[in-house]
């Protein structure tokens, strides 16, 4: 079968590719239980579909027995919890010595479904929270579900993993919606976490939630300095108990995913897909990105070619090498970068280059964690 065929041991990875990549994302599925109105899942052409089985057991064999990543994790689009032999493909990663890293909107999270993710050696647990409140929740999800359910829910796995001899990395996300307000007001997003005070207000609330149902009632000066001192003005990382964390980060148009009119594209840029990461969707199809939600930087098929053949193809190191000279080769990484202003096309890419070659690579050092 073409899902069963072996990467030759002999290859290498391209000297134009890191020796290891930070992650590697494996989409199980597209399918999403929640239509959330910041997410591009609307704007996706892709068919909806899950991973097969045996093709999900090669990719994390290929990239095993390569050495290629420092953790694979389960995440594109769609809800990993959906996808139906989830636990099965978790087991097979702990078989192959792969690290995992699992992120979930927590809304399928049931106490057999909690016992068993209790249950598994993943390295982390990344909750897209996003909407901190029952306004925002209501206003953006696209369920109705209840917000107490839904936040209950997270609080419960994170004490079942806590729980742990070694418990895994656990990450709550949450958006902020300071600096997007044409995107806000475009996808009908109301405010919340727009300034620093409402920041901090939430970050608190949420980390006084965690100790109470941690049983924490030891000192907690130290949590609240630390997030006394974060601001609305970009990408915050807290560490309120050990191994628990809560990211704040700006909402982002996903590379101009609801965009409505023509985009100017970029010509230059700086992006870090294929530098740390690149995503493995449910077809099989190799992408460059996580970012690139519709597959369409498509380099080759999994399920096809061997991996290592794909990554040493001719294909990408055309677009490694344009990557080296700072020059955008895919149409897509250009409407990523791009703007509907020629002042945004311009600025926008050297933002680029000052935000991830410069600034994340810092934050890469200063909170290891979070790759």
């Amino acid at each position: 079968m073409e899902h069963e065929m072996q990467t030759t041991m002999v290859k290498k990875p391209a000297p134009y590719l890191p020796g290891k990549f930070k992650r590697i994302h494996i989409e199980l599925t597209n399918k999403c239980n929640f239509s959330c109105v910041f997410c591009p899942d609307s704007k996706m052409t892709r068919p909806r579909g899950s991973m097969a089985e045996d093709l999900a057991r090669s990719v994390l064999d290929q990239i095993s027995a390569l050495d290629l990543a420092e953790k694979v994790t389960f995440h594109v689009m769609g809800e990993p919890l959906l996808y139906p032999r989830l636990f099965e493909i978790l087991e097979h990663a702990r078989r192959v010595n792969l690290p995992v890293g699992l992120t979930t909107n927590g809304a399928l999270l049931t106490q057999e479904t909690i016992r068993k993710l209790a249950e598994q050696d993943l390295h982390q647990i990344d909750i897209s929270l996003q909407t901190p409140d029952p306004e925002s929740f209501r206003a953006t999800r696209g369920t109705r579900m209840e917000f107490e359910t839904y936040r209950g829910r997270l609080l419960d796995l994170l004490f079942a993993c806590a729980n742990r001899p070694c418990p895994p990395i656990f990450k709550i996300r949450i958006m902020t919606t300071r600096f997007a307000g044409t995107l806000k007001r475009k996808l009908g997003i109301p405010d919340f976490m727009d300034s620093t005070t409402a920041l901090r207000n939430t970050v608190l609330q949420w980390t006084e939630l965690v100790h109470e149902r941690l049983g924490i009632t030891s000192d907690r000066s130290k949590a609240a300095a630390r997030i006394g001192k974060i601001g609305i003005h970009g990408w915050n990382v807290i560490e309120i108990v050990p191994k628990v964390f809560i990211e704040t980060y700006v909402l982002t148009d996903w590379g101009n995913a609801f965009a409505d009119g023509n985009i100017i594209q970029a010509r230059r840029g700086y992006c870090f897909g294929m530098r740390d990461h690149f995503a493995i969707l449910y077809t099989g199809d190799v992408t460059l990105c996580c970012i690139d939600f519709d597959g369409k930087t498509s380099i080759g098929n999994i399920a096809e070619t061997p991996l290592i053949d794909i990554l040493n193809g001719p294909e990408l190191q055309r677009i490694m090498r344009g990557f080296a000279k700072g020059k955008l080769l895919s149409p897509q990484c250009r409407h990523c970068l791009g703007s509907s202003t020629r002042a945004g096309s311009l600025i926008k890419p050297a933002a680029s280059y000052l935000g991830l070659k410069i600034l994340k690579p810092f934050f890469y050092r200063q909170y290891r964690l979070f790759d």
